[in-house]
């Protein structure tokens, strides 16, 4: 057993050629993580374990005190992992993303792979969990990604099935793009298994306009008109009901605000890339996987509750910079079609692609090299990946360089999974 202090993957590089093939080892190595994610905070305390048995390295890093007994290298290693409940990481495979419930007041969001102030995401294995960016930054050659930068954003929008309650707020993002794929619409919102998203705006009240200029005009008026009644509602004490009046004019005024917009229909497994600057709120009862750039910034133009996120709207300076109308949207590229085997580049955008993958009953295809990382999200089915089962809303991070077959397993129904692929 070797103890030392700095950083982990340097400690380990070095430890790992001092050991010149012996067949068993543990190193042992104290640092300090800057929480990037979260604004002055003091660094973390963490220990990084790196231990080789029989030629093979296993990963795992953890806050808590190891008291250490008369154990071998190995047997020392498996019992902190079952004390401290740890991943058990090894550099090249797979690493299974737990989901991390986040409130919001129009329902909540599932996250996969977020790492900042709102919440942190973590890395699972049976009987344990690590947080991402501590994983990051122990694991050698990039296993989980580059230490200190952000994964992909994958998430679920989950949003509960209840008019106005249900809707996200209508906003823009100046550089982030996002990717739609929707996994549910809920039949006591939409019995005809219809759902919609507000996306962009009436093309008929455009075109009536007397130019952009004067259509942006006469929705900013509207927009303006209700965010008066609307901050009248929110400024109530708690408990006090709005009284009939004040409920039938913030109808009429988020009407006359709505009817503005367009509703874009939506139906199980449409996908939609919502690109920079084209306002959009997904409607209530509409649950859809996301992947999207993993920054935080938005601009919102009008939202029919309160926002608890900050104490205005942005609707003039977004406005401003908005399409009003969206951009052509290519078909998606068919990849690879055979017998029992449909892959579709389902997005395509500068720092990241989507395929779609659909593999009948039984059938499997070569997962080939990944060059940076990849995330794997099923769909439906049951997906078998290194010795693991994955069903529907499980999600995985595939490390550079991973090849291997992914196999649909369930004898009742196809895999379909999601395949995201950063480019740097």
């Amino acid at each position: 057993m070797t103890l030392k202090r700095g950083d982990p993957l340097s400690s380990y590089s070095h430890w790992n050629t001092a050991l010149a093939g012996c067949a068993d080892g543990l190193l042992i190595v104290d640092f300090e993580l800057e929480q990037y994610w979260l604004p002055d905070a003091q660094p973390l305390l963490l220990t990084a374990l790196y231990c080789i048995r029989g030629g093979a390295l296993q990963v795992a890093v953890t806050d808590q005190d190891l008291v250490a007994g008369a154990y071998s290298p190995a047997q020392q290693f498996d019992l902190w992992v079952r004390q401290h409940h740890l991943v058990r990481a090894a550099p090249g495979l797979p690493l299974e993303l737990l989901p991390t419930a986040i409130a919001k007041p129009w329902g909540r969001e599932l996250w996969y792979t977020g790492v900042e102030q709102r919440g942190v995401c973590d890395f699972g294995a049976p009987g344990g969990r690590t947080p991402i960016p501590w994983l990051q930054a122990v694991l050698p050659q990039e296993a989980a990604g580059t230490p200190g930068q952000a994964l992909l954003l994958l998430k679920i929008l989950d949003p509960v099935p209840q008019p106005v309650t249900g809707d996200l707020y209508f906003e823009l993002h100046e550089t982030k793009r996002e990717v739609y794929v929707v996994s549910q619409v809920d039949e006591s919102a939409w019995p005809d298994g219809t759902g919609y998203i507000r996306y962009g705006f009436d093309p008929g009240q455009v075109a009536a306009s007397a130019g952009e200029q004067d259509f942006r005009s006469k929705y900013l008026a509207a927009v303006e008109a209700y965010e008066k009644v609307r901050r009248v509602l929110d400024e109530l004490p708690a408990g006090e009901p709005a009284s009939p009046a004040q409920r039938a004019l913030e109808q009429q005024l988020r009407e006359a605000m709505h009817s503005f917009t367009c509703l874009r229909p939506l139906r199980v497994g449409d996908v939609l890339v919502v690109p920079p600057l084209l306002p959009h709120a997904l409607q209530h009862g509409v649950r859809t996987i996301e992947f999207q750039t993993p920054v935080y910034e938005r601009k919102i133009l009008s939202f029919a509750q309160q926002v608890l996120t900050q104490d205005h709207w942005d609707t003039r300076e977004a406005l401003d910079q908005a399409l009003l109308c969206p951009p052509h949207e290519a078909p998606f590229e068919c990849l690879r079609q055979e017998s029992g085997v449909l892959v579709e580049r389902i997005a395509d955008c500068p720092d990241f692609e989507v395929r779609r993958v659909r593999l009948e009953r039984g059938v499997s295809i070569t997962l080939q090299s990944i060059a940076d990382y990849a995330l794997v999200l099923v769909v439906e089915g049951e997906l078998a990946l290194a010795g693991s089962t994955y069903r529907a809303e499980q999600a995985l991070l595939v490390p550079r360089g991973y090849q291997d077959r992914l196999i649909a397993v369930n004898p009742t129904q196809p895999l379909v999974l999601l395949l995201a692929l950063p480019r740097r």
